[in-house]
């Protein structure tokens, strides 16, 4: 299974899809070791920015967006404060980059270090992995809700079968821009399990707009 959504009323050129989406190859299964009970999470809300902006050198990337995301620590990096602390890093966030002139997904440092020169002044390249657990596990907003510990986490991740988790991971139909699903299951670069869930955004709007995002984030500590 690939995270990302793809719909038969509308195709890539075969070449984009090849050099975009190869990611589905580097899968990790959630067999972690499993939180005490009772242990405790980690909750931080992060606001982040799209790091495509209309410049069309270094691949696209507006530099001085706050899209490079730290999901234990709560924090989004601008590109050169993501140099800086690149073992801390999970994934970025996209809008109509990539080759992809409708989508908007986040993807992993492996990833963009295949691809990208996003993340060429890196001296670490981790290895998170995520899934749309909404649409590809039906995993509820209630559900996350629910989440109170560690082990409430756990539970969840074999309650809905979240065994399949990939290198990038769409947010939206990509034609429509209309969200596909609210709610990400993930496994971090150090092997924390957790979720999160983006909160409500403005569909549509212009190639090289920040489109920001909210993320509230559940994780083991």
């Amino acid at each position: 299974m690939t995270n990302y959504i793809s719909f038969s009323t509308f195709a890539f050129p075969a070449a984009v899809v090849a050099i975009l989406f190869t990611a589905s190859s580097c899968k990790k299964s959630s067999n972690s070791p499993s939180a005490p009970a009772g242990a405790s999470i980690i909750q931080d809300t992060i606001n982040v920015q799209s790091i495509i902006g209309t410049n069309t050198d270094n691949q696209g990337l507006d530099g001085t967006r706050t899209g490079f995301v730290d999901l234990y620590d709560g924090v989004a990096y601008t590109q050169s404060e993501a140099d800086q602390k690149s073992s801390d890093i999970d994934f970025a966030y996209n809008y109509h980059g990539g080759g992809c002139g409708s989508c908007r997904f986040f993807e992993n440092v492996t990833s963009m270090s295949t691809r990208t020169i996003y993340v060429a002044g890196f001296s670490t390249v981790t290895n998170t992995q995520l899934v749309n657990a909404a649409y590809y596990n039906h995993v509820t907003v209630g559900a996350f809700d629910s989440i109170k510990t560690a082990a409430n986490i756990d539970t969840l991740f074999v309650k809905y079968n979240i065994n399949d988790l990939d290198e990038l991971a769409d947010v939206t139909n990509r034609q429509t821009d209309v969200s596909v699903g609210n709610v990400f299951a993930f496994i971090d670069k150090n092997g924390k399990k957790g979720f999160f869930e983006i909160n409500d955004y403005v569909a549509n709007v212009p190639d090289g707009d920040p489109a920001p995002l909210t993320l509230t984030v559940k994780i083991q500590k």
